[in-house]
């Protein structure tokens, strides 16, 4: 089962880390592994500074309405599942106000589908899959060439 937490990073700070991508990733490896109480505290504030804040019930009516007309997703318990029975895939996607996480199984067809429904909404979602090591944008942040 892959695993992927999705943070809503700030307009201004996705900017200035276009392409130093690895930088935020080394950042939120770094505090899910931190086992002091000090260095986690500042980790969790370094977090909190480049986040902004995820408003759980528009995201939560955004996603039921841009996939409400699949026949195999469904909402409940706080939590978005999508089965595509052809490619055996399955992903359920939990929007929390720090973050959003999503589990799938299977080819990555479903969890494709909730990776577009949530870049078409921002360029800022940093998703990050600590199992394998994998981050990045939902939606590449263009970098803007100064003249």
């Amino acid at each position: 089962m892959r695993h992927y937490e999705m943070y809503f990073i700030k307009q201004d700070v996705a900017s200035e880390y276009a392409g130093k991508e690895t930088l935020l990733y080394h950042l939120f490896s770094e505090r899910k592994r931190a086992l002091f109480v000090e260095e986690k505290s500042l980790l969790d504030k370094q977090v909190s500074f480049i986040t902004e804040p995820v408003c759980e019930e528009d995201l939560n009516k955004y996603i039921v309405n841009e996939l409400g007309g699949f026949r195999t997703y469904e909402f409940r318990n706080d939590g978005h599942r999508l089965l595509i029975k052809q490619s055996q895939s399955d992903a359920s996607l939990f929007v929390k106000r720090e973050k959003l996480n999503l589990y799938s199984s299977g080819s990555n067809d479903a969890e494709t589908v909730f990776f577009e429904v949530i870049r078409k909404l921002t360029p800022s979602f940093f998703a990050i899959d600590f199992q394998s090591g994998r981050y990045g944008w939902l939606n590449p942040i263009k970098q803007q060439k100064l003249v």
